[in-house]
């Protein structure tokens, strides 16, 4: 043990010593997963569009406009949703910010903002992104301003508006007469005003309009409810892009340690190695556990950043259990990997064209859950897929231990037989 202990902490040194192969084993991993995180998560420089799903249970003139008007409105990215579920649907996968409802009544509640009442609207937003729900309910309420705005230009709406509040304060039975003669009186003069603006404006509707415009009024009332998310979902974007670090970080270790072990053989320094007082089978296992060392470290590295990025561990245990397992099959793949390589371009090669691919189908730039159902059904070919679906399970899938049970047996097995058919071909060069 202690021989095998001592070839895997020179093989650690080897490899931190190597600027190149130590970035790419442990920075570049973590560089993966920041910058994923924060695409996820809307950061970035300039703001692309935010996109929100848009309801329309109404149908009507009003609500049409708002509608139109919404989808125009710098910033915004609309999506026309069919009904509640499809808008929901929408903000749970993540394509939406926002869902805004235009309920049933808009239309007529446009005509009670003279009478005491507004427009209503309705947003069920993604509890993840709430700074952009604030954006958003102060764009509504902008809008709600311009359809003020446009009522005041629009002779024929205003007049329908006034009508409307006419017969409402007529009704009341909480005015006196002479109140109701005050605010007949005051709705002549708004009739008025509508048709002095509309003669020097030619009809068209100014958009100098904003919430101070109004003095703190709101024409419209938006009333936010946060989406409840499946509780076996991210609690951030990171906790989405992490997992997603860790298969570059294994395959980094993968290359790393493949491509060493084959320069080794290539160059006689394994033959020397075997003349030493040790067996072949412990050169092996201590050039194994080297890299299952690296593939631990790496992991560990990757967690402990997102836990500072917001990222909690749902079950500490299962964690343990994916990171010990990924390590084992990766250990395996990298065995594997400089068994099958005559040198190191072959080992090169074959870790870049095989690997890469293997890397990007099984979650490495797609997460998998926003992949299609025939690509994720192809990604089980893949031990990045098994890695990352385990290391899931210790973030936030928290499905319990059953849920280890096939990712965990698949790296095992991977890890297995990877060892034994690279240890097969190693002790075949060795003796030749």
């Amino acid at each position: 043990m202690n021989a095998i202990i001592r070839i895997a902490m020179k093989d650690l040194r080897l490899l931190l010593r190597d600027r190149a192969d130590a970035f790419f084993t442990f920075v570049f991993p973590l560089l993966i997963a920041l910058f994923f995180g924060y695409v996820f998560g809307g950061g970035g420089g300039e703001k692309s569009a935010m996109p929100i799903a848009v309801v329309n249970e109404d149908g009507g003139e009003a609500s049409a406009w708002f509608v139109d008007e919404l989808g125009k409105a710098g910033g915004i990215e609309a999506k026309i949703a069919e009904n509640r579920a499809a808008g929901e649907g929408l903000v749970r996968k993540g394509d939406a910010a926002a869902c805004v409802i235009v309920p049933k009544g808009f239309q007529e509640s446009t005509r009670k903002v003279f009478s005491g009442g507004g427009m209503e609207l309705e947003a069920i937003v993604d509890p993840k992104r709430t700074a952009e729900a604030g954006l958003l309910e102060g764009r509504l309420n902008e809008l709600g301003f311009r359809q003020l705005a446009r009522t005041f230009t629009d002779s024929s709406m205003m007049n329908s508006f006034l009508d409307s509040a006419r017969e409402d304060v007529s009704k009341s039975s909480g005015l006196s007469p002479l109140q109701k003669g005050v605010f007949g009186t005051f709705f002549d003069s708004v009739s008025s005003l509508t048709k002095e603006v509309t003669s020097k404006s030619g009809g068209e509707s100014k958009d100098g309009t904003g919430e101070s415009a109004g003095g703190g009024f709101r024409p419209v009332t938006v009333t936010m409810h946060e989406l409840r998310m499946n509780p076996n979902s991210p609690n951030n974007s990171f906790a989405v892009s992490f997992p997603q670090g860790v298969v570059w970080g294994l395959m980094g270790c993968v290359m790393a340690f493949g491509v060493s072990l084959v320069q080794e053989r290539r160059r006689g320094t394994l033959l020397r190695l075997c003349v030493a007082p040790i067996s072949r089978n412990q050169i092996l296992l201590g050039k194994a556990a080297a890299c299952f060392a690296s593939c631990v470290l790496v992991q560990i590295i990757l967690l402990l950043v997102a836990r500072l990025m917001g990222v909690r561990i749902g079950n500490p245990a299962i964690m343990a259990a994916a990171v010990l397992a990924s390590s084992i099959g990766f250990t395996g793949v990298m065995m594997l990997l400089a068994g099958l390589s005559r040198s190191e371009g072959a080992a090169q090669g074959l870790g870049r064209a095989l690997l890469l691919v293997l890397a990007l189908i099984g979650g490495g730039s797609i997460p998998l859950f926003f992949m299609p159902r025939l690509m994720q059904q192809i990604s089980s070919v893949s031990p990045f897929k098994w890695a990352t679906i385990a290391i899931e399970n210790g973030l936030w899938r928290a499905e319990g231990w059953d849920s280890m049970v096939l990712p965990g047996g698949v790296l095992l097995a991977i890890g297995a037989i990877g060892f034994w058919v690279g240890r097969a071909v190693m002790l075949r060069f060795t003796n030749s």
